[in-house]
């Protein structure tokens, strides 16, 4: 018997773990995989760092920040901002604030794009101010957010669009206005990063700080039974353990197997293609630790960039890791040799004829549960973090899509169980 079953080891589960412990309560956590971290984990290939699905963490973060040692992690930032094809050519959006010189090299090469973003300068004003941003109209858009503000439709197709079409992995820009204010703000306070290791060595860290003879690996739930005096997990092996509460800290898909009453909100998709090559065979506009976007919507690739560019550990001594990500996946089945041919091609453009001659397709990442839609009918759907008694939820599909929102989930989880369940 354990007081508190933590069902998943992903961010939530490792939050509200170190929240009970810290709490000085008593818990288990059962994890399916062989390591915690859920969809953020990290392969080696080939000597290769690869990150299942393009990742990044925002130096911003304050919750899952508190609890991470980031100087032994080593974040490595990108440049802030971004290179956006425009279908001749790249132009450099610069934050103002940290490449002011970047900045006005930008604006008066692209003049136009500087005059759609000005609209923009009330939203970094106010984020600069406070990590909350203010309230927005029930059910407003991001499209609709942009409109009102006043940001140029060039603006909005050729940049934002695909920049947080990245961070939401949607490109339609139906994303909740408050959402895309709150995950905006991220961005203007701090900066997108790798650790130098992997986006896998952030569960890494936090699976260490705990008691290791708590976190049971490889160790699949199949259902949970409530009971008048408390909660029966049942594990895939036959066996079952009796607690007092159980956290359900899975994907929401797999939440609401365990428990119905957890709503599923449909899912954004991506594919991830990490390509090897020499380094001296990366095109000039990857040799800096910059994020390039696709500014046409010609795709299939909306963002790119050479991950060892950002963090040289990403690759072995002379070679280089480059992530070509898609985020609007075609609707009919298509040949990843089809698929291949047409991200070859759009490189071609971006970078010229044959530019891809030299790169090796290491592995293609097909996540089909990468992030819950955020639209606001998904946002006003979402549940509390405590279903009953003894019955407590945990996951970005709780809070926002993003590894501080699955934090603090799982913190708010902990929480209810501390104030629920006495010790």
């Amino acid at each position: 018997m354990a007081r508190t079953v933590i069902i998943g080891g992903g961010i939530a589960g490792l939050a509200c773990a170190h929240a009970l412990q810290a709490a000085g309560r008593d818990w288990v956590l059962f994890e399916a995989g062989d390591a915690c971290g859920g969809r953020v984990r990290t392969d080696r290939v080939d000597g290769f760092r690869l990150d299942r699905g393009f990742q990044v963490y925002l130096t911003a973060y304050r919750a899952i920040g508190e609890a991470l040692d980031e100087r032994a992690l080593g974040f490595r930032a990108f440049q802030s901002g971004a290179q956006v094809f425009d279908g001749t050519r790249f132009v450099h959006v610069a934050h103002p604030l940290r490449h002011p010189v970047d900045a006005i090299a930008g604006a008066v090469a692209s003049p136009a794009t500087a005059v759609g973003l000005a609209p923009l300068a009330p939203l970094a004003i106010d984020a600069l101010r406070s990590p909350v941003p203010p309230a927005t109209p029930e059910g407003e858009t991001t499209e609709h957010l942009l409109s009102r503000l006043g940001v140029g439709r060039r603006v909005t197709d050729g940049f934002l669009r695909a920049f947080f079409g990245g961070v939401f992995l949607d490109r339609s820009l139906a994303t909740d206005a408050g959402q895309f204010r709150f995950t905006f703000g991220h961005f203007v306070r701090g900066a997108a990063a790798l650790p130098e290791d992997g986006m896998g060595a952030i569960p890494a860290q936090l699976a260490a700080g705990l008691p290791a003879d708590r976190v049971m690996l490889r160790c699949a739930v199949s259902a949970v039974r409530h009971r008048s005096d408390g909660v029966t997990v049942h594990l895939a092996d036959g066996t079952e353990r009796f607690a007092d509460a159980v956290v359900i800290a899975v994907d929401m898909t797999a939440a609401h197997a365990l428990d119905p009453r957890i709503p599923v909100r449909p899912w954004r998709p991506t594919y991830t293609m990490h390509w090897a090559c020499r380094a001296q065979d990366v095109p000039n506009a990857m040799r800096a630790p910059v994020l390039l976007l696709d500014g046409t919507g010609e795709g299939p690739v909306n963002h790119a960039a050479c991950m060892s560019s950002v963090a040289p550990r990403y690759a072995p001594p002379g070679q280089a890791l480059i992530d070509l990500s898609i985020v609007d996946l075609p609707r009919e089945p298509e040949s990843m040799e089809r698929l291949v041919a047409r991200v070859r091609a759009q490189m071609d453009r971006w970078f010229g004829r044959g530019a891809t001659d030299g790169w090796r397709l290491l592995r293609t990442d097909r996540v089909l549960r990468a992030l819950p839609r955020q639209h606001p009918e998904d946002m006003r759907s979402r549940v509390g973090a405590q279903l009953d008694a003894r019955t407590f939820v945990a996951g970005d599909h709780v809070t926002d899509g993003s590894l501080d929102g699955a934090w603090r989930s799982g913190l708010a989880a902990a929480e209810a169980v501390v104030g629920a369940i006495r010790a």
